[in-house]
């Protein structure tokens, strides 16, 4: 692990659709897409509460508020970090790519479903920031535009950010990802594959101005998650 450098009528609730099976081929029109992302915004706070349920919120709030946000490439192993903290810290957990399998049938990364399924990150974050539990987000938060929206409500809630890089062996993330593409693994809800790999990995990452802390996602991880998890514990 080491330092870089520096959330009258009623309507009609809204349902998170259960899904058994996804296509990889199937895509929604831009104009569904648009539809449904409009659907969803309108229904937020009934889908926050629904899906706080799955995520599975700790029934007690681990202690004083505090946001956990990993960042890093796909394939490199953010959701399994992620899990180990959470654990570590009784957090919540919030993964951007389970909440796109929740709301989309057939994701499909464009500008609108992006923008709901992190509005939805945002206010799940911001909800449970403010009834005081650690939150452990998991996305790939590699630019300060995608990091924004969930530090922003951090910091309305008082609550301390602190930026986990997770990094791994280039060929162990490949080997990954090119097993994802035969046969996915069990709380695997990422769509992304090489060819997405290849494409983030050539933009340039954006460090936070305030440093990050660094996970290795190898043979000494978990050493790395416990040394992250007591930071994390002394400065919340």
């Amino acid at each position: 692990m080491g330092r870089g450098r520096r959330g009258t009528r009623r309507p009609a609730r809204a349902r998170v659709r259960r899904v058994t099976k996804r296509s990889r081929t199937v895509r929604l029109s831009d104009s569904a897409t648009r539809a449904q992302t409009r659907t969803l915004a309108a229904h937020r706070r009934a889908l926050v509460a629904q899906l706080r349920e799955e995520i599975g919120v700790p029934n007690v709030a681990a202690g004083r508020a505090a946001l956990v946000m990993l960042m890093g490439l796909p394939g490199v192993g953010k959701s399994h970090c992620a899990r180990l903290l959470g654990a570590r810290l009784g957090a919540a957990y919030v993964a951007t790519d389970h909440l796109r399998s929740r709301l989309f049938i057939a994701a499909s990364y464009a500008k609108e479903e992006n923008a709901a399924v992190f509005g939805i990150a945002e206010a799940l974050v911001d909800e449970l920031l403010g009834e005081g539990h650690v939150v452990v987000l998991d996305a790939t938060n590699l630019t300060a535009r995608d990091r924004s929206p969930a530090e922003s409500a951090a910091r309305e809630r008082g609550a301390p950010v602190f930026h986990v890089l997770v990094s791994a062996d280039d060929g162990d993330t490949r080997a990954r990802l090119e097993a994802r593409t035969r046969e996915r693994a069990a709380g695997d809800h990422s769509d992304a594959d090489v060819r997405v790999y290849e494409r983030m990995r050539s933009r340039d990452f954006e460090p936070p101005a305030g440093g990050y802390l660094e996970i290795q996602n190898g043979a000494n991880v978990a050493d790395d998650v416990a040394r992250v998890a007591d930071l994390v514990r002394g400065r919340a």
